[in-house]
């Protein structure tokens, strides 16, 4: 069985459905996806005040005035995605390229959980169910 081009049928790029919208985030290179992982590693999703990593995935870049520019980030812009949204699409980015697929799924998903569930107690509910012998 010969293998076909992995370029013919495999798109590396994530798309992330927005208010009817498809924006695509374009994969990183290999020297990139190594330096998330090892920030998701040892610092977990970034949190609010690592806003840059969030807008350095969707493809900004940060002008000399502060200004940040580029990339996807200007189309979510265009289209007045807000602020919050935009955010966790960037988060949801990292975890993708920098940990796995799956909880970055997972995050855009539920991300939202904490502010709509007391997680603390759900914690201590769980922590008190004993498994099935």
């Amino acid at each position: 069985m010969a293998y076909k081009d992995l370029d013919t049928f495999f798109d590396p790029d994530l798309k992330l459905p927005i208010r009817g919208k498809l924006y695509t985030v374009p994969a990183p290179g290999a020297p990139e996806a190594a330096r998330l992982r090892k920030q998701v590693v040892a610092e977990g999703v970034p949190p609010v005040e690592q806003v840059g990593e969030a807008l350095k995935i969707l493809g900004a870049v940060e002008d000399e005035a502060g200004v940040w520019l580029g990339g996807v980030y200007d189309e979510m812009v265009a289209d007045n995605i807000p602020w919050p949204m935009i955010f966790h699409a960037g988060r949801t980015a990292i975890l993708h390229y920098g940990f796995t697929p799956d909880m970055a799924e997972s995050h855009w998903a539920l991300a939202q959980l904490g502010r709509l569930v007391d997680l603390e107690k759900a914690t201590e509910f769980l922590a008190q169910i004993k498994p099935k012998t």
